[in-house]
């Protein structure tokens, strides 16, 4: 009965890897386009599934941290900023060797900077570099978890996967290390994350019109992402307001709890 049930399952992911456009010959395509329809829907079944992936893994990453002792979660840190930069590193080497590395693949989005922002948290333990995680990086990944701009990429696919995998450990990261208390968010920094995201986005942008990139989403927006119904409404530059708001939500969320819980304590 167990060997049966195992055959099942194994045919289903087969088909999961198929409807999401997934076939051994493209895994290593790295030059994949919208129009060749091989990629993924939002919401697609595939999607879902690493959705739910994702999640399980935050879950169980941070039931093992909170039940660590002080050495073995110092070395659970690093080792899990560590795989999250020598993921990155594999991808970037991949494309170099297959002669696909360009401009467009420096780590200038809000996701690529916070492969190095959990490497100096994991290395020195900075509350700076904390409330960063907290208040910025783990959102964003949540979000590129949720509305993945690499949709034209099969399932089945390198860099489709590679993508997941190192968004998934940039959104743990921070939730292990705010369930073992070891981030202890502070609505006070706040304004410091807002300058640094502020400060960061004005050369960025810039660069973005020089050579026709979109790091940070500030030259169009990320397809099927909130930010395209702001869009609707405000068009393009416009469009880049809506951060505002969806930073007033998802900080509120984020910090609403914690500071109620502060203030019932004392």
């Amino acid at each position: 009965m167990e060997k049966r049930k195992c055959v099942i399952l194994h045919c289903k992911v087969i088909i999961l890897v198929h409807k999401g456009g997934g076939t051994t010959e493209h895994f290593f395509r790295f030059n994949v386009q919208s129009s060749e329809g091989l990629g993924f829907q939002l919401f697609s079944v595939p999607h879902i599934c690493w959705l739910i992936i994702a999640a399980a893994s935050c879950v169980a990453l941070c039931l093992i941290y909170r039940r660590k002792d002080e050495v073995s979660r110092r070395r659970l840190e690093l080792c899990v900023a560590g795989l999250i930069l020598f993921s990155e590193l594999v991808k970037k080497l991949s494309l170099i060797i297959a002669g696909e590395y360009s401009v467009y693949d420096l780590p200038l989005h809000l996701c690529g900077m916070a492969v190095f922002i959990s490497l100096v948290h994991a290395a020195r333990g900075w509350k700076f570099t904390g409330e960063l995680l907290y208040s910025a990086c783990m959102p964003g990944a949540a979000f590129a978890l949720i509305f993945p701009d690499w949709v034209r990429y099969p399932v089945f696919n390198f860099l489709s996967m590679n993508s997941f995998f190192v968004h998934i450990l940039l959104t743990a990261y921070p939730l292990m290390l705010f369930f073992g208390g070891e981030i202890r968010p502070e609505a006070k920094r706040l304004p410091y994350c807002f300058l640094f995201l502020a400060v960061v986005s004005a050369p960025v942008y810039v660069f973005n019109k020089l050579v026709d990139a979109n790091f940070l989403f500030l030259n169009w927006p990320s397809p099927g992402s909130p930010l395209e119904w702001f869009e609707r409404w405000l068009g393009n530059p416009g469009y880049i307001l809506g951060y505002i708001p969806m930073m007033v939500l998802v900080w509120t969320a984020l910090y609403l709890p914690v500071e109620l819980r502060r203030r019932h304590k004392s």
